[in-house]
């Protein structure tokens, strides 16, 4: 249900005591908004490394070895990115709501975690027997991950345009 501004819902996140801390605060939205910037430029600089590998840039770099490096950064960045999102969100959901373009942004991290969760369950297993050349099915989902991403971090900086 919509009341004025946005859902119900959103309206009392924004009046919410978070909310009013991070509105009135001089330093923890503008916080809050330096940490996800950072997280995501890692979780993206990490995720494109290692979809680029798996896409056949660096062949002399094991990508299992990459693996063991790269998805624990991004996992970690990812770690940080999702609370501070979550805080920058609370301070102004309805607006966040109506905003076509965050909708898309949440759409876009959506699909790319279920192409990360394809990915982790099936052709992530076979790492070891990537050396020579990854399978169709891994250069895919390197692909669409890299596409998604890069569209998400775009999608994100739009907002403040719409």
């Amino acid at each position: 249900m919509e009341h004025g501004g946005g859902p119900h819902w959103a309206l009392a996140l924004e009046q919410s005591a978070l909310a009013q801390a991070l509105r009135e605060s001089l330093f923890l939205y503008p916080l809050a908004n330096v940490l996800h910037v950072l997280a995501v430029a890692t979780l993206l600089g990490s995720i494109a490394v290692f979809d680029l590998r798996v896409l056949g840039l660096g062949r002399g770099v094991a990508v299992d070895a990459l693996a063991r490096l790269a998805l624990p950064i991004a996992a970690s960045a990812l770690c940080v990115a999702v609370p501070t999102g979550i805080a920058m969100f609370v301070a102004e959901a309805p607006a966040y709501v109506r905003n076509p373009v965050f909708l898309t942004k949440i759409g876009l991290i959506a699909v790319a975690a279920v192409n990360i969760a394809v990915f982790h369950s099936g052709p992530l297993r076979e790492i070891k027997h990537f050396a020579k050349e990854p399978p169709r099915l891994a250069r895919a989902g390197a692909a669409a991950s890299l596409g998604l991403w890069l569209a998400a971090v775009a999608a994100g900086r739009l907002i403040a345009y719409y």
